[in-house]
């Protein structure tokens, strides 16, 4: 393995054996275990701010907060039994474990694509041996599921994704990548009798040191431990989700794409215009299977394929600057995280994200350190951008936490050598990468970052008051001493889905003989990935979790600071505890969906009713020809008719159809868009109109709505939930009244 640590540095080990020999006295250590315990013991007695967050609602609404019971980490250890009890229940029902069949064919012909690409990228570049598999297969995946995206785009946007020639490129992209390995194989083994070992070579192995060989129970133990966790993220991705940013854009860019037959310009939602690179995976699952909803799992079933890359990743680069022992520990940490977990079962983009962190950690740090002749290592910063555009191109907010940083590090890697051309290279893979979703953006509205910039690029379609609307909404928030520290306590461990085994063992990285400057500069990272979170954004906590990566790596370093007595047995005690506390809250529903075989069209009905049991009901009502026009609710993924609606940060389709317009006119504009009833969510208008709310189109009102039916462009309106109204379209209209409402 050339990217070892052990072999390539020769410190890894010798940083171990050394901490064995020279390392920290006994109380040290018991002053550490100490410190961790106390630690720990928080850390499972907190109560969950989700759950705390739900009960101080139900107060301030005037509620009762009984029926939320507090609910701690510690509580799913004292139910241990119950939980794996349930998990083995669910997992026994496979009559419908064919369902999947489907999905997961389509999954393996597009994922092997990715990696054939990635894999043909890393033999035009010079790279194809230069990775060790843990990370080779890996940075392959990630580097080529980029590619294929902006392929995806690029044929996308000339309207040629039908479903047979999808199909038959992929399986060609799949072919080429399988013919390239094995002719390496071949090459590898020519034909012909072995070579026989000499007597040397044969007693190599009895010659190694102690110290250089390796026990296989850590990696079966682990094998044991994450396959689980794998199979349950598998099928926990195969499940429909009731995400509300997945239901209103994630999945519902794709599905109209697919409806459509090509990427357009969608004027009615504007997350559409984002970069969307995870979401070319929807919609190729939606081209290969040739139907949107069963398409949907396959993105999703892909996005959770990119947990263990970037648990590879992460393990790859604790070896390189670390140890073994560093690498499966940093692969536990990493992968038993319940938000890694929660991220591979929802269509969110962050899972993607931190595989290409990942990734950058171990490319980045090989172009800065490794002795590589100049094509090669220019060929290393062309991959970094590359990884850093992918960044990007799943999502803005990688220019900040990707491409900004590592081209520092280019930079400065130019300074050092002296060579103009790093920062030319790794600009080279970065333009690669998302330069294609900027130039679809400056064809579809003019500005390359639409909507963001408007100031300095404008947008059609946008103007001022809606960039203002956008940025109230998604603009740094105040900061403060107390939100700073309550912002640091959450990322550090008291998140619902954080593991405490983060704040236990990264700070002990920097403690770590020979692997100090490393870590320190990793810890760096960290800091300036939180910095930039706390200050730059609105604090979804989703946007911090790329820091995942790179604290995993440090958790392993920090795990073999030492090994000296009795720290390997407390160490054994600490990754126990962490480690099953999070066992027990990944198979709960609070982390990921649980009906893990399930009956897909059963599920499919009851996540439709319980996302939204309003829209679901109004879906079902219905006639098949009838086209709604969806007022105040964008969710709409789920509905299996043609549809009109618009995003709260978009300009209201209903208030451009009435606007300067009389009442036979707009019963025209009606008919001209298709429209055949209108469906009003007041409770969500409400919502966005209360203080701190997004705001909503103060043209839409219940008066609106009377002038509508007292004029007879709509019949009166029919009560389809609490507060939510069904108003039929009339046409003709009555032509005795001409007056605006």
């Amino acid at each position: 393995m050339v990217d070892r640590a052990d072999a390539l540095t020769g410190r890894g080990q010798e940083a171990g054996q050394g901490g064995a020999s020279r390392g920290p006295g006994a109380g040290a250590i018991l002053l550490v275990a100490a410190l961790q315990a106390l630690a720990l013991a928080w850390l499972l007695a907190e109560p969950l701010p989700s759950i705390e967050a739900q009960r101080a609602d139900a107060v301030a609404s005037g509620g009762d907060a009984a029926d939320l019971p507090r609910l701690r980490r510690a509580d799913f250890l004292l139910t241990a039994d119950d939980h794996f009890a349930r998990v083995l229940a669910s997992l026994s029902d496979v009559d419908h474990l064919a369902q999947r069949l489907p999905i997961v064919l389509a999954a393996l012909l597009i994922g092997g694509a990715a990696l054939s690409l990635g894999d043909l990228t890393l033999r035009a570049l010079g790279l194809s041996g230069r990775f060790p598999p843990l990370a080779r297969w890996p940075i392959a995946f990630a580097s080529g599921s980029t590619l294929l995206a902006a392929l995806t785009l690029g044929l996308g946007k000339c309207g040629l994704l039908s479903p047979w020639p999808t199909r038959l490129w992929l399986g060609a992209l799949l072919l080429a990548g399988a013919a390239a390995r094995a002719r390496d194989l071949v090459r590898s083994h020519p034909a012909g009798p072995a070579p026989q070992r000499s007597g040397a070579g044969r007693s190599a192995a009895a010659r190694r040191p102690d110290s250089q060989k390796r026990s296989p129970w850590p990696i079966l133990g682990l094998g044991l431990i994450l396959s689980p966790v794998l199979l349950l993220m598998a099928l926990g991705a195969m499940q429909p989700t009731i995400e509300f940013d997945a239901l209103e854009y994630h999945l519902q860019g794709p599905k109209e794409y697919h409806q459509l037959g090509r990427i357009a310009f969608l004027p009615h939602n504007v997350y559409t215009s984002m970069p969307s690179a995870v979401e070319m995976l929807h919609l190729l699952g939606m081209t290969v299977l040739d139907d949107w909803w069963l398409g949907a799992l396959v993105g999703q079933l892909l996005i959770a394929a990119f947990a263990p890359v970037s648990a590879a990743l992460v393990a790859s680069a604790a070896w390189r600057w670390g140890s073994g022992r560093a690498a499966w520990v940093a692969g536990l940490v990493y992968l038993t995280t319940p938000w890694v977990a929660r991220l591979a079962t929802f269509p969110f983009v962050e899972g993607p994200l931190c595989a290409f962190h990942a990734g950058l950690v171990v490319v980045s740090g090989l172009a800065w350190s490794g002795p590589e002749e100049d094509r090669k290592r220019l060929a290393l910063w062309v991959l970094a951008g590359l990884l850093a555009g992918g960044a990007m191109a799943s999502k803005y907010p990688g220019l900040v936490s990707a491409v900004v940083p590592f081209g520092l590090v280019a930079a400065a890697s130019a300074i050092r050598e002296r060579s103009w051309r790093i920062p030319f290279a790794f600009a080279a893979g970065v333009s690669v990468a998302v330069g294609p979703w900027l130039v679809r953006n400056v064809v579809d509205t003019g500005n390359p970052v639409y909507p963001l910039a408007f100031g300095i690029f404008g947008g059609n379609d946008w103007d001022a008051d809606l960039d203002a609307k956008w940025w109230a909404a998604h603009g740094p928030r105040p900061t403060s001493p107390a939100a700073l520290a309550s912002a640091a306590i959450d990322v550090a461990g008291r998140s619902d889905w954080q593991s405490p085994l983060y704040a236990l063992l990264v700070p002990l990285a920097l403690l770590r003989p020979g692997s100090r400057r490393f870590s320190g500069v990793l810890l760096a990272y960290v800091a300036y990935l939180f910095a930039t979170w706390f200050l730059m954004t609105h604090r979804l906590d989703r946007f911090w979790l790329p820091l995942l990566p790179a604290a995993a790596v440090l958790a392993g370093i920090g795990a073999d600071w030492t090994r000296r007595p009795p720290w390997p047995v407390w160490l054994g005690t600490v990754l126990a505890s962490g480690t099953l506390a999070n066992l027990l809250f990944l198979t709960t529903p609070l982390c990921m969906p649980t009906d893990w075989l399930a009956d897909l069209p059963r599920l499919r009905r009851e996540v439709a009713e319980a996302a939204n049991p309003p829209l679901a009901r109004l879906d079902e009502a219905l006639p098949p020809e009838a086209v709604p026009l969806i007022v105040g609710q964008a969710a709409v993924f789920p509905m299996n008719r043609p549809i009109r609606y618009s995003t709260v940060f978009d300009r209201e389709l209903l208030e451009q159809v009435v606007s300067g317009r009389s009442p036979s006119e707009i019963a025209a504009e009606l008919n001209r868009l298709g429209v055949s009833h209108i469906y009003v969510d007041w409770v969500e208008i409400a919502r966005h109109n209360k203080p701190g709310g997004y705001g909503f189109s103060p043209v839409v009102t219940r008066a609106l709505f009377d002038r509508l039916v007292t004029a007879g462009v709509l019949a009166p309106p029919t009560a389809i939930g609490p507060d939510h109204q069904l108003y039929r379209v009339l046409w003709p209209t009555a032509p005795e009244d001409e007056r605006s409402p």
